[in-house]
């Protein structure tokens, strides 16, 4: 394969921790708790929580998983074993 199309795929497959990190920092840094709420029936929730959650859940699901080039149909090469 194509040399670009394995360096897409890597990009593809590491940007997500990089949007779970800085979207958490950015949430953290620029908004605070307890300024915006939604309400849905009796539940009262607080968007920056919401946010935090999202971004965490984000970045522990994406560090956790592995890169194989195989998932992108891509032979496996010896510098990536």
């Amino acid at each position: 394969m194509a040399r670009w199309l394995r360096i897409w795929t890597k990009i593809h497959h590491y940007h997500y921790p990089v949007i779970g990190f800085c979207g958490l920092i950015a949430t953290v840094v620029l908004s605070s708790p307890g300024t915006h709420l939604i309400t849905v029936g009796p539940i009262h929730l607080d968007v920056f929580y919401i946010a935090v959650v999202s971004f965490g859940i984000l970045l522990v699901l994406s560090v956790t998983d592995e890169y194989n080039p195989e998932d992108y149909g891509l032979e496996s090469s010896e510098s990536e074993k």
